[in-house]
C-alpha cells in the first residue's frame, strides 16, 4: 500500500466524494437515479479530476443493465473499438454498452466515425475525456449527438478539504492557514499537481508545509492567472516587435510553468494571420505546422517546432493589413445593399429569367483578369484593402496597382 501514489490512495470511488462540480455531479446522479444515460463528454486542463469523475460515475451504475469498457484514445484504434462494438452487440440479457474513451481527442476521423455511427443508432452509450476544446478536436457530427460539459476549477473551501483527506493519511504534517488560497491562485485547475507535489514534500521530510515549501520544490512556483495573461501578453507583443530573444523567454516560461503547448500554439496561429499576414504569407504554414507538431508529439518535444515557429514569426516582416482590411469592410455590412445581379447565382429557370448572372464575365476568358466592379453600387468605389510596401505584400501591391490603375488607389 506505501508504494501506491498519493493521486490513487484519495481518489473517490463515489461520485458525492468527487471534488467540486456539484451541478454536473446532481444531474449524473439523476441519471443513475433513472437509469438514463446520455452520450458525454467532458473537457478540462490536465490533472483536473476528469477521469476520476468519469470513473466514480461508471462505478455508481447499476451493472445489470450495463456492460461497460474502457479505452485510452492515444493507445488503441479502430480494432479495438470494432472488437469493443462487436462483443457489445453480441452480449446476453440486453444490457446497454457503455465506452469510456480517455483522451478522446486522439481518435483520428476515422475512428470517431465508427463511433458516430451506433451512437447514432443507439447501441453505444459514449462518455468521453478531453484536455481539448471539443469544438476542434470531435467531428462536427459526432458533436452534435453527445453532450459537452467543462470541468470546473477547486474552490478555496474544496482545497481545504482536499487537505483535510490528505491530513488524515499524514496526521504528522500540518499545513499553513494561507495555502488554501495559495493553492486556489496557482494550482485550482491541477488537482493532481496538488497532491503530487504535496506527497513530495511529505517525501522530502518536509512536515510544515507552506508557500515557501512549495517555492522550494518548484522554483519557477508562482504562475498564476494574472502571470498567465500578462506572460501570453509579453510573448505575443515580443514577436510583434520582432525581438526573437524575448519572445522564446517568455515562452520558455510558459512552457516550464506547466502551459497547455496547444494554447500557445493557436495564439501563434493568430498573430501570423493578424501581425505579419501577407507581409510573409509562410508565416501561417508556419504556425499551422508547430501547431499540429505540437498536437501529435506532445509535451517535451513540443518545444522544438514552437521555439522554431516562435523565431521565425520574430524574424520575418510585419504587416497588419488583413486586420484593418477586415474592419473596414466590418464597417459597411449594416448598410443595405443589394448584390449585382450579374454576381447572383441562376440556379433555377425563374432566376435566369429575372437576369440573375446576367452580362458575368468569366475572368479565365479574358487571360484571367478583366476590369468589373464587383461591390454593391451604393459603395462601389469603397476600398478596404490598402496594402503597404512591406515583405511580400510589395508584390502584391504592385500587381494589383497594374491590374486596376485607375480603378483603385493602389
Amino acid at each position: 500500500m506505501n508504494n501506491v501514489p498519493l493521486y490513487e490512495k484519495l481518489r473517490p470511488k463515489k461520485l458525492e466524494n468527487v471534488l467540486g462540480n456539484e451541478k454536473l455531479k446532481n444531474m449524473l446522479n439523476t441519471w443513475i437515479s433513472n437509469n438514463k444515460i446520455k452520450s458525454f463528454v467532458i473537457y478540462g486542463p490536465p490533472g483536473c479530476g476528469k477521469t476520476t469523475l468519469i470513473s466514480a460515475f461508471l462505478n455508481e451504475l447499476n451493472k445489470s443493465f450495463y456492460e461497460v469498457y474502457t479505452i485510452s484514445g492515444a493507445l488503441e484504434g479502430s480494432k479495438t473499438l470494432k472488437k469493443i462494438i462487436s462483443s457489445s452487440q453480441s452480449t446476453l440479457f440486453n444490457k446497454q454498452t457503455i465506452l469510456f474513451v480517455d483522451e478522446i481527442h486522439r481518435l483520428n476521423k476515422k475512428e470517431q466515425d465508427v463511433l458516430l455511427l451506433h451512437v447514432e443508432k443507439g447501441d453505444l452509450i459514449l462518455i468521453g475525456s478531453t484536455t481539448e476544446n471539443p469544438s476542434f478536436a470531435i467531428n462536427p457530427a459526432l458533436l452534435s449527438r453527445i453532450l459537452i460539459f467543462e470541468i470546473s476549477t477547486l474552490s478555496e473551501y474544496e482545497i481545504k478539504i482536499l487537505l483535510d483527506k490528505i491530513k488524515r493519511i499524514y496526521p504528522h504534517i500540518h499545513f499553513s492557514k494561507e495555502l488554501n488560497k495559495i493553492l486556489k491562485d496557482f494550482f485550482s485547475y491541477d488537482i493532481r499537481r496538488i497532491i503530487n507535489t504535496i506527497e513530495a514534500l511529505i517525501d522530502m521530510g518536509i512536515n510544515e508545509i507552506n508557500a515557501k515549501s512549495f517555492k522550494e520544490i518548484l522554483p519557477v512556483f508562482g504562475y498564476s492567472k494574472e502571470d498567465k495573461y500578462d506572460i501570453i501578453s509579453a510573448f505575443i507583443k515580443s514577436i510583434r516587435g520582432s525581438d526573437p530573444d524575448a519572445a522564446v523567454f517568455y515562452l520558455a516560461y510558459m512552457l516550464e510553468n506547466g502551459e497547455d503547448p496547444l494554447y500557445i500554439a493557436r495564439r501563434l496561429i493568430i498573430l501570423a494571420s493578424e501581425d505579419i499576414g501577407l507581409a510573409d504569407p509562410m508565416a501561417l504554414n508556419i504556425a499551422v505546422s508547430a501547431f499540429h507538431a505540437t498536437k501529435e508529439i506532445g509535451y517535451p518535444e513540443c518545444l522544438y517546432p514552437l521555439t522554431e515557429a516562435t523565431i521565425y514569426l520574430s524574424a520575418v516582416p510585419k504587416s497588419n493589413s488583413t486586420l484593418e482590411t477586415y474592419n473596414k469592410a466590418k464597417m459597411y455590412i449594416d448598410k443595405k445593399f443589394d448584390i449585382p445581379m450579374k454576381l447572383r447565382n441562376p440556379v433555377t429557370k425563374f432566376m435566369k429569367n429575372k437576369g440573375y448572372g446576367k452580362n458575368y464575365k468569366y475572368p479565365h476568358d479574358f487571360g484571367g483578369f478583366i476590369k468589373e466592379t464587383y461591390l454593391p453600387e451604393n459603395i462601389r468605389n469603397t476600398q478596404f484593402y490598402n496594402p503597404k510596401n512591406i515583405g511580400f505584400e510589395t508584390k502584391i501591391k504592385q500587381r494589383l496597382k497594374k491590374l486596376w490603375e485607375e480603378f483603385k488607389n493602389y
